[in-house]
């Protein structure tokens, strides 16, 4: 597949900013997944009571950071995506998992539907990559999710020996900044 031939390519370029990269794999999983209309990348906290978006870009190609989702907030959510690899909610709205977004994340955003797949390192769970249909549901293929977990896994490595030593022990207020600079 392309997509991940030029994904790799540019993932290990040094001279190319984590922004950058970030954006890129958010791109890369827009291009790819058809009936995603907006990408998030989201980092865990350490002990998995939050976790923060390192990139976002939108249905209108709007790109923004530093959003916080708390467990407390999202148990079912949260219990889903630490022990599964992915979580498929079509009908987000109404999906026992996912429900709790419907105010604060789902209405404030238009979204409708979610794929996402946690990726990993050293076999624990380190975020997740999302994939969110606005406006209107969506069902997710076979190919999607196999698409998005072939994303996940470059975008994996890249992110647990670039990100997750640096920034997982940091506040969120220093994520955004190093995210920024």
């Amino acid at each position: 597949m392309e997509v991940l031939s030029n994904l790799s390519v540019y993932l290990s370029n040094p001279r190319t900013s984590l922004q950058n990269k970030l954006l890129k794999i958010c791109s890369a999983v827009k291009s790819a997944v058809p009936d995603c209309d907006r990408v998030g990348i989201w980092l865990f906290c350490s002990d998995y009571s939050e976790m923060v978006s390192l990139m976002c870009v939108d249905e209108t190609g709007k790109q923004s950071i530093g959003e916080l989702l708390s467990e407390k907030n999202h148990k079912a959510y949260f219990a889903h995506v630490l022990d599964n690899e992915f979580l498929v909610a079509s009908d987000a709205r109404d999906y026992e998992t996912t429900k709790s977004f419907n105010k604060g994340y789902f209405d404030i955003h238009n979204i409708h539907s979610l794929l996402d797949v946690t990726f990993k390192k050293d076999f624990n769970p380190l975020g997740i990559i999302c994939c969110e249909r606005t406006a209107d549901k969506t069902e997710w293929q076979p190919q999607d999710i196999k698409t998005l977990k072939s994303i996940a896994v470059k975008a994996s490595l890249f992110i647990s020996d670039n990100v997750s030593d640096t920034y997982a022990s940091k506040s969120r207020e220093n994520i955004i900044k190093l995210l920024n600079d």
